[in-house]
């Protein structure tokens, strides 16, 4: 297989994962702040912060309101980590890789660029945004039931899910970072009166609130939260999931070595984990080293495979 074929369905797939993770945390984070009281701590530039682009942001933007955010986050071509940014490189990396890709997936990738492109007027008014974010993951979530049941288990198909895992993961974190940095000491009475809320809008973000409360049967606690999102080995989105796929399709791959050894040590610092040891609030210094880690083991990736040359320089 041509390096250059898996590097493109390995993007592919991240940026699918990008579009449909930003998709449900907007959702979820509108309906937060209908839940909450109007309070400094957490408003729309909480998203932003989740995403990380605070500099880029106010280089564009000199207010601060939904409608900027909004654009900013789904419809900006400037921002790298826009929805239709995401979603244009997906597209343009599917389009690329038509020769081992379900002809399905093309179809379907085309069909929900140009639903956003239309539905892109609506993101003012939140009920027809909602609205759209929702059709976007459903037909996220489509293109994903495609390849895993047309598609054939080959090397293309093993890059496909390394990139959506390392994706997920990392988004995730971003979202546990920033949940953790809400609930700290440093934030007010109120903030923190209301962390059930926010606990709970961390799950539904990660689509695991159902199997939360199916799995722990009981009510939402920080502790149990993160050890569940953080070291569950049977829950698809937590981060011990995610990186245990990783290495599982690695193996898959020739000479796997190097980028299979940090993933092993990334596994086996995430299943040490223990919220008793690590209080909520500072979660965040946990997610931002594994967050590097999540990098390195991209570049090893990249380096090994997609680029083996950078390797001898």
């Amino acid at each position: 297989m041509l390096s250059r074929v898996g590097e493109r369905v390995y993007w592919m797939a991240r940026y699918l994962e990008r579009v449909e993770n930003t998709a449900r945390l907007i959702n979820v984070h509108t309906a937060l702040l209908m839940d909450l009281p109007k309070q400094k701590e957490i408003n729309w530039f909480t998203l932003i912060k989740i995403f990380n682009c605070e500099k880029e942001y106010h280089q564009q933007y000199e207010r601060i309101d939904e409608k900027n955010i909004m654009h900013f986050l789904v419809a900006d071509m400037k921002n790298p980590s826009s929805l239709v940014q995401a979603l244009f490189y997906a597209r343009e990396n599917v389009r690329t890789s038509l020769d081992v890709l379900p002809e399905e997936v093309w179809e379907q990738i085309n069909e929900l660029n140009l639903m956003v492109k239309a539905s892109l007027s609506a993101i003012g008014n939140r009920r027809r945004r909602q609205n759209m974010l929702l059709s976007i993951m459903e037909r996220c979530l489509c293109i994903s039931g495609i390849i895993n049941n047309h598609m054939s288990r080959n090397h293309a198909y093993d890059f496909i899910q390394i990139g959506k895992q390392i994706e997920r993961a990392d988004m995730t974190s971003r979202t546990l970072e920033m949940t953790s940095l809400l609930v700290s000491n440093t934030h007010s009475e109120q903030m923190r009166k209301h962390k059930g809320i926010l606990w709970g809008s961390l799950l539904k973000a990660i689509s695991a609130q159902q199997m939360y409360l199916h799995e722990k049967r009981t009510s939402i606690e920080p502790d149990k939260v993160l050890d569940f999102l953080i070291t569950d080995k049977a829950l698809p989105r937590s981060l011990s999931f995610s990186l245990a796929s990783i290495g599982s399709y690695l193996k898959l791959l020739p000479e796997p070595e190097d980028p299979l050894t940090i993933q092993q040590q990334i596994l086996e610092n995430l299943n040490a984990y223990r919220s008793s040891n690590i209080p909520p609030d500072q979660t965040h210094f946990f997610m931002d080293s594994f967050q590097m880690r999540l990098m390195e083991l991209h570049q090893k990736i990249s380096a090994r495979w997609f680029h083996p040359d950078y390797e001898m320089i």
